[in-house]
This record gives C-alpha cells, structure tokens and sequence, in this order.
C-alpha cells in the first residue's frame, strides 16, 4: 500500500514538474514571438535599426531562434536597399535641379518640368546654398523648359528671386515661353521689379554688362 502511495505522489509530482516545463516553456514562446511582433512594429513605423535580441536567436526552439535571426537579416537587408534608394533619389534631385557655374560670380539653374511646393522648397534651399558657398553676385533662373506656369509656380519663382536678392544676388529670368508668357500676363503677375530677358545667351551678356559697368575705372594717365 505504502508503495503505491509512494508511486502515486511521485508520479503527480512529475506531473506537476511537466506541467511548470510546460508552462515556462509557453511563456518563453509567447515572449519571443512578441518581441518579433514589436521588431515589426518598428520597422513599419520606419525604424530600420529594429533587431529582435540574443534572447530571441538563442532561444530553445529552433524555429523560433531561426525566424528571429530570418527577421534580423531581412530588416539589415531592407535598410541597405531604402539606404541605396536614399542616394539614388539624391542623386536624381541633383540631376533635376542643376546649378551651374557660367562664369565667374554668375550661376545658372535650368528648370524643367513642373515645380510644385515640394520641389520649389529644394529648389530654393540648393540655389540659395550655393550663392553662400560661391559667393555669386548673379543667378539666371531659366525656365525654358518650363511649359506650364500658374500663380502658385509664378510664386515660387518670385519668392526665389527675392531670396536670392536677400543675399545680394541679382536674379535674373530668362527663357519664357510665349504661351507661358500671356498666362503670366493673364493671371496678373507682376515682373515689372525682375529682369527678363529672351534666352541664357542674353542672361549672361547682361551679366557680363553689369559686371563692367560695377568695375571701378582706370585713372586717366596725363
């Protein structure tokens, strides 16, 4: 009897052992699939720096440690790809809005295509940088490739003018198209303030031309 009672008390210990293993082992799952859950959470919310922890890839079930290190791998993955599109939409953004240098103390920015709010902020910061980095005394802002101005884009045209002249830049406009102009005419824009003139050819000779006239002159010899 005393060695049945024994077996029995052993046995619902074991039972009750299994049942701890069992639950300590339900718990450890839970937490390393919801520590994966919160990794993707991150990454959704942009965080490309998420990584499930040494917890997750050195947990006791196989699976699990290896969706953990599956998912660690991926997100380095898709960081090194967003990193590769970041540099390829600089480098498009620069190719779009090119700032050239003429001639000394004269930039030119061609502009092509349709200038939104967006692209008008990025147009203005890397004009406005460049003037402080070289120092320009002239912008010629040419819009020949330009087909389509309305009064938010004849805005931001203006507003880059004027920042330009903020920093004593002389802007000046070339390259309007005829149909681009008597929209500007109908739409009541007002250029009287800003000069304008037919082509980059005739932006820089007027430049040119300034450029002479602020030179100081020459004593004459008696």
């Amino acid at each position: 009897m005393m060695r049945e009672l024994d077996q029995s008390r052993a046995a619902l210990a074991e039972a009750r052992r299994l049942e701890e293993a069992f639950h300590t082992s339900s718990m450890d799952v839970a937490l390393v699939i919801s520590e994966c859950f919160q990794a993707l959470a991150e990454v959704r919310q942009g965080n490309l720096d998420a990584q499930v922890s040494e917890h997750v890839l050195t947990s006791p079930d196989e699976l699990l440690a290896n969706f953990g290190k599956l998912l660690n791998d991926t997100i380095k993955d898709l960081k090194v790809q967003m990193d590769l599109v970041k540099r390829q939409a600089l480098a498009i953004q620069e190719l779009s809005t090119p700032v050239l240098q003429i001639w000394n103390d004269v930039l030119a920015l061609p502009v092509i295509g349709t200038v939104d709010t967006r692209r008008a902020a990025e147009i203005m910061e890397r004009l406005l940088a460049e003037v402080v980095i070289r120092k320009s005394k002239f912008v010629i802002l040419d819009i020949t490739g330009v087909e389509i101005v309305d009064t938010k884009t004849a805005d931001h045209f203006l507003k880059l003018i004027k920042a330009a002249a903020l920093l004593g830049t002389k802007c000046i406009l070339t390259g309007i198209r005829p149909a681009v102009a008597q929209t500007l005419v109908e739409i009541g824009v007002d250029l009287s303030s800003i000069t304008t003139l037919r082509d980059l050819q005739a932006g820089l000779r007027e430049c040119l031309q300034d450029m002479q006239k602020s030179r100081p002159k020459e004593p004459v010899a008696h």
